[in-house]
């Protein structure tokens, strides 16, 4: 995804007026919607209040961060990043993203869902997660023996906007 894009422009946007408000700004610190939100914190914080963080994984076929990450990380494995990721997060606005997003945003849910992590928002902008939302629902609770909590599949919040994020 490119900038100019419409997702491109709403994350920028979003991830602006996050830090417009004290928000740092965390990611994988790649490409993509990870530069639209390093680089809207940048917008954001013309007195370089926050910081723009870029989590990224060693692998033979990545490149270094994007020109927006301000203070960029590089793991050797997915746990020690997610593991990072959550020690620098207060919040999670997932937006579209493809299996890594899918992995990470999984693995919050779960420790949220457990009380690993307490009174931190997961939110879902978009179509997409709440398609997962509601797949989860169906599958795992129609079952004579549910497979899940239905309060746990609650632990989302479903948005359609990032303006609705924000709020």
């Amino acid at each position: 995804i490119k900038a100019g894009d419409p997702i491109y422009e709403e994350v920028k946007s979003l991830a602006a007026r996050l830090s417009a408000m004290g928000c740092d700004i965390v990611t994988g610190g790649g490409p993509g919607l990870m530069e639209a939100a390093n680089k809207g914190e940048n917008l954001g914080d013309p007195e370089n209040k926050t910081r723009s963080y870029g989590i990224r994984i060693d692998l033979p076929f990545e490149q270094g961060a994007n020109p927006f990450v301000e203070k960029d990380y590089t793991h050797r494995t997915f746990f020690s990043r997610l593991h990072q990721f959550v020690r620098l997060s207060s919040a999670f606005i997932v937006v579209g993203g493809g299996i890594g997003t899918t992995l990470e945003t999984m693995m919050i849910w779960q420790l949220i869902q457990v009380k690993h992590l307490v009174h931190v928002p997961l939110i879902f902008v978009g179509e997409m997660w709440k398609g997962l939302v509601d797949w989860a629902k169906e599958s795992m609770l129609s079952s004579p023996t549910p497979l899940a909590n239905e309060k746990d599949l609650e632990i989302p919040i479903c948005v359609n906007t990032v303006d609705e994020a924000v709020e």
